[in-house]
């Protein structure tokens, strides 16, 4: 045996956690960690009833879950941590009135925050920092909590493949053995709907069709300006910057162009953020505002030199996992250093990093009150409490669902299901693996072969399919859970995450679905497309 056999009674328990959390957040309004905690016991239980695992294999599969997450919270918090001190500081008033004098019509801030700025800082850090940021800019500028949330959830969805210096990529390219200078401008090259779609759907989020119009004209030159530039680079062999620069490509194409006779503004300016009357912080300048994220990338931007990442990769810290063969014959290897937080190559010792030497530069200008650490840490403790346990619970029942075979076994009967139409499926199993860990990197681990495997077996291109996994689950990510959570934790909807899930939802579907159709033109109508 190779792991459990695909019947229909196998696939539909397989799938039970996952329609228990869905339904338990959307239908029944339960929290995150209520719903979570649920889907975990239930995969327990199912592992260990259904599907041969015994209680050390899923004990040690739950280990590894709460290894992840540890991966995951480490820099929920610590982001979380850097924007309350800045907030305590109004370093965020400063550079909310920033952007709002560099787009004053509300249309151009939710482009420039919840599409840009937000892929921007996907490019540099990643696994939620883009929602932690782009969001609480995007309600001090006026918009809504779940608005602002969406609109930073769907705008960054094309940045995650090549954003977090490139560690999607690179697991696609890996575990498909596909050479980089091959698989990098295919997939770079399928991204470029998907960004510039997805700016319309922030447009979308903000006002409807009547706002996606009167995008138009930003949407197109910088979704262009954004796809080209990931081309390039990714042909030029620099997947890891392929996302980030781009990004800030497309911010500047969209302030140049909101100024220009070709955008029709709004009949009056959006409202800036309200000059602070008097205390400490007034007039911060932006530049001393906006230091800990400028320290935050030089950082990620430093930490990927050569010489610097090589002499710092012994420095981390991470569990050794043994591994196991189930009852029903799935096998799981053995791990070592599983989900390493690394010195210089994880956000949240970078994010650490970047508030010590601003809270240095704060009180050297004079800027620093007493109390500010404090307060920052406790409202930290109390926004992040839920979501903490929400992401440990989640990740641990997605774990438990890939060590036993559930995982696999879903993605399986998919795949046969679909045949000939699977192209159209094929980024809906990337979703599938973002979703139920939160992460284009784990979805790409998961089922990254798989899809090699099928399109091999049905004869259709295999650089194209596994390009396509990468870019579902990335496009999907932004509707896991555990992003979801980050959202509704900095946007003061911690406990209410079910308005986020219903806002962004649809967007993130249709968006994989666009890549799906995407998928069948190039491989049945224009084969020549197709590698």
């Amino acid at each position: 045996m190779t792991g459990p056999e695909l019947t229909l009674l196998n696939w539909l328990l397989a799938s039970a956690p996952v329609v228990l959390l869905v339904v338990t957040i959307l239908a029944l309004d339960w929290s995150a960690p209520r719903a979570g905690a649920a889907a975990w016991v239930v995969a327990l239980a199912l592992g260990l009833l259904a599907f041969g695992a015994a209680r050390d294999h899923v004990a040690i599969a739950s280990a590894k879950g709460l290894s992840l997450a540890l991966f995951v919270l480490t820099i929920v918090w610590a982001s979380v941590y850097m924007f309350n001190l800045v907030d305590r500081l109004r370093g965020i008033d400063a550079i909310g009135r920033a952007m709002a004098r560099l787009a004053d019509d509300r249309l151009t801030q939710a482009l420039l925050i919840g599409w840009g700025f937000s892929s921007f800082i996907q490019g540099i850090t990643g696994f939620g920092v883009p929602v932690a940021v782009a969001a609480p800019l995007l309600i001090m500028l006026g918009f809504s909590p779940a608005r602002a949330a969406g609109m930073a959830l769907v705008g960054h969805g094309w940045a995650v493949t090549f954003g977090s210096m490139g560690s999607s990529y690179y697991t696609i390219q890996l575990v498909t053995g596909i050479e980089g200078d091959v698989i990098a401008p295919h997939m770079a090259l399928l991204f470029a709907p998907v960004i510039l779609v997805s700016g319309a759907l922030v447009a979308h989020i903000h006002g409807g069709l009547a706002a996606v119009a009167r995008s138009l004209p930003l949407v197109v030159v910088a979704g262009a300006v954004m796809a080209v530039g990931m081309y390039v680079l990714a042909l030029a062999g620099a997947p890891q910057i392929a996302s980030s620069v781009p990004a800030v490509l497309g911010m500047v194409a969209i302030a140049l162009v909101a100024r220009t006779p070709l955008f029709q503004r709004e009949p009056g300016p959006a409202e800036a953020p309200a000059e602070p009357e008097g205390g400490e912080g007034e007039g911060m300048p932006f530049w001393l505002a906006f230091m800990p994220y400028l320290l935050l990338i030089t950082l990620s931007v430093i930490s990927q030199i050569g010489p610097i990442k090589e002499a710092v990769s012994g420095l981390r810290w991470a569990l050794d996992y043994p591994g196991f063969v189930t009852a029903e014959g799935f096998a799981v290897p053995s791990v070592d250093d599983y989900a390493p937080i690394r010195l210089l190559n994880h956000p949240a010792p970078l994010i650490a990093f970047s508030v010590l030497g601003s809270v240095g530069l704060y009180v050297l200008a004079g800027r620093w009150r007493a109390g500010a650490a404090r307060e920052a840490a406790a409202l930290t403790y109390s926004q992040c409490l839920g979501t903490t346990i929400g992401v440990a619970t989640m990740v641990m029942m997605a774990v438990v669902m890939a060590d036993s075979g559930m995982t696999v076994l879903l993605a399986r009967g998919i795949a046969d299901a679909s045949g000939p139409v699977f192209p159209l499926v094929s980024p809906f199993i990337g979703l599938l693996g973002s979703f139920m860990s939160g992460s284009n990197t784990n979805s790409n681990v998961m089922f990254g072969l798989l899809q090699l495997e099928t399109a091999r077996a049905l004869d259709i291109g295999t650089v194209t399919i596994s390009s396509i996994q990468s870019i579902g689950a990335s496009v999907g990510s932004p509707m896991a859970p555990a992003k979801v959570l980050v959202g509704a934790a900095v946007v003061g909807l911690a406990g209410s995450e079910r308005a986020i899930f219903r806002l962004v939802i649809p967007y993130i579907l249709l968006l994989v679905l666009i890549v799906g159709i995407e998928a069948i033109i190039i491989i049945e109508l224009l084969p020549g497309l197709s590698r």
